[in-house]
C-alpha cells in the first residue's frame, strides 16, 4: 500500500442476520439498502498520514437504550446479538488537526432512504420514531467542503447548527478548553433542547470553575493529547434529566466527566488525584474519569 497522503477512514457494519459486513473506506455504502435488514452496529477506524493528530468519536442511538455513551476509534458503536437496531448516529473528530479535517457520515433510514450529509458532531438518523438505519457512508474531507444537499434532511426534527461558530469556537475558557466545549449538557449544540443558556447561574460558580480548568489543564498537559469533556457544567433541570443525585458536583461547576484517548479511566483518576489532590471516581465499564472536589479520594463506580 502506498503511503498515506490524507486522512481516511475504514468502516464496518453488524447487520441483522448477516452479522459483520465487508470493510469498506471513504464514503463507500456499509450495509443494506432496500432488504428491511437492521444495522445494530458499526465500528470506524481512522487512517492518518504520520504526523497528523486526529481521534474519532462515535455514538449511537439504540432502539429500548437511547443514546448510548460515546466510543473512540474502532470500538463498537451499537450493540452486537441483542437484536436491537440503530435509530441514529453522531460522530466528531478532535485532536490537533481538526480545524483542517471534517468527518461526514450518511446514513440509510428506513422510511427515508440515504438521509443528508452531516458532520462535526451532528446527528444523523430519527429519534423516537422507532425507525431503523439500514446502512452506512463515512468520510473524511478538508474544512470548507460540504456534501449537503439542500432540502434533504439529515435528522429529523432538527436544525443542524453552524459546522463552525467563531465566537464560541476563539472564546477560550481557559488555554486548552473553550466555553462550548464545558457549557451545560442540555444547551442545543450538544443534545438538541436546552432549558439555560450553557451557564445557569450558581452563587459558586466564580470560586469553582476556575479550580476545576486548573485541574483539567494539568490532567491535559501531564498526557500531552486531547482530554474530551463529556459532562461538566448541568443545570439543575439538567441534572434531573440524566438521573444526576440531587445536588450533583455538575450543578455548582465542581465536577467534569472526561476521556483521555489511549488511556484507561484507571490511570486517568491516579495521575489526576497525584497531580492535583482532586477527587477521582473512575468508570471501569462506561469508560471515563469523574473528577470531583479534593478530599473524595480515587474511588471505583460500575
Amino acid at each position: 500500500m502506498s503511503e498515506l497522503k490524507y486522512p481516511a477512514v475504514e468502516y464496518e457494519t453488524h447487520i441483522e442476520t448477516l452479522g459483520w459486513v465487508t470493510k469498506v473506506r471513504n464514503g463507500v455504502t456499509s450495509g443494506t439498502e432496500h432488504l428491511a435488514l437492521r444495522c445494530e452496529a458499526f465500528r470506524a477506524v481512522l487512517e492518518l498520514p504520520e504526523g497528523v493528530d486526529l481521534q474519532l468519536m462515535c455514538r449511537a442511538h439504540v432502539e429500548n437504550k437511547g443514546w448510548l455513551d460515546p466510543v473512540y476509534n474502532g470500538e463498537i458503536c451499537g450493540t452486537v446479538g441483542e437484536s436491537l437496531e440503530m435509530q441514529a448516529v453522531q460522530m466528531q473528530l478532535s485532536g490537533a488537526d481538526v480545524e483542517k479535517w471534517e468527518i461526514w457520515y450518511q446514513v440509510h433510514c428506513e422510511g427515508y432512504g440515504w438521509m443528508n450529509w452531516m458532520c462535526g458532531g451532528e446527528l444523523a438518523g430519527t429519534v423516537g420514531k422507532s425507525l431503523r438505519l439500514e446502512g452506512i457512508r463515512i468520510m473524511i474531507l478538508p474544512r470548507g467542503v460540504s456534501l449537503k444537499t439542500d432540502g434533504c434532511v439529515g435528522f429529523v426534527e432538527y436544525i443542524a447548527p453552524p459546522a463552525k461558530d467563531p465566537e464560541w469556537n476563539t472564546e477560550m475558557a481557559s488555554p486548552h478548553f473553550s466555553k462550548k466545549e464545558i457549557s451545560c449538557d442540555c444547551t442545543p449544540w450538544k443534545e438538541n433542547f436546552g432549558w439555560c443558556d450553557g451557564y445557569p447561574e450558581t452563587d459558586l460558580m466564580n470560586q469553582n470553575l476556575q479550580q476545576l480548568l486548573d485541574v483539567l489543564e494539568a490532567i491535559r498537559n501531564y498526557f500531552n493529547v486531547p482530554v474530551l469533556i463529556t459532562s461538566l457544567i448541568r443545570c439543575e433541570t439538567c441534572n434531573d434529566y440524566w438521573g444526576g443525585i440531587p445536588g450533583s458536583y455538575h450543578t455548582t461547576w465542581q465536577a467534569a466527566d472526561i476521556v483521555v484517548p489511549g488511556v484507561t479511566p484507571y490511570d486517568v483518576a491516579v495521575v489526576a488525584n497525584n497531580l492535583t489532590g482532586c477527587g477521582a471516581r473512575y468508570y471501569k465499564y462506561s469508560g471515563f474519569t469523574h473528577i470531583e472536589p479534593a478530599g473524595c479520594g480515587v474511588y471505583s463506580q460500575e
